[in-house]
């Protein structure tokens, strides 16, 4: 096996873990196992952005130096999975600052708020909004993840 042929197949391991914990997190939401909904959602936005980790390199880097000669993604906009993985990777700041921030307040904390209104930030640490994930004031919109991986296109915004 070749040296990118390593890191294609680790991409390719980190999309089907992430088809597979999205359809968990599918059925999850159908009957209504709202821990598990958050379980396995966290689970597929952890895979996904491993996917940009391991493809979207810095240049100049050993593994950009691999890859470039055998894989084009300039037509792929990773970016919205690079600012999922940063804020992924700073979830401990996001719960520092909701902490922080706590004044005995009513808490809301993995609820399903598809339609609800009113709930106010600092209500929730995270809740699920139809296909937007709020997690503490930050909101990530998850539609054009969720519908790549289901297989479908996204309309251009």
């Amino acid at each position: 096996m070749k040296k990118y042929e390593k890191y294609l197949q680790e991409a390719k391991t980190q999309v089907e873990f992430a088809k597979r914990s999205f359809a968990a997190f599918r059925e999850a939401e159908r009957s209504s196992s709202v821990s598990d909904v958050f379980f396995h959602l966290h689970h597929f936005l952890v895979h996904a952005t491993n996917i940009d980790r391991i493809l979207d390199t810095k240049p100049g880097s050993e593994r950009h130096s691999i890859l470039a000669a055998h894989l084009d993604l300039s037509g792929v906009d990773l970016k919205p999975f690079r600012r999922l993985r940063n804020h992924l990777e700073h979830f401990d700041e996001r719960l520092d600052r909701w902490v922080r921030e706590f004044e005995g307040h009513t808490f809301f904390d993995m609820n399903i708020i598809t339609g609800a209104k009113g709930f106010p930030g600092k209500a929730f640490l995270r809740a699920l909004d139809g296909d937007i994930f709020r997690f503490h004031r930050m909101v990530r919109l998850l539609k054009r993840a969720v519908n790549e991986a289901a297989g479908e296109k996204t309309p251009e915004a």
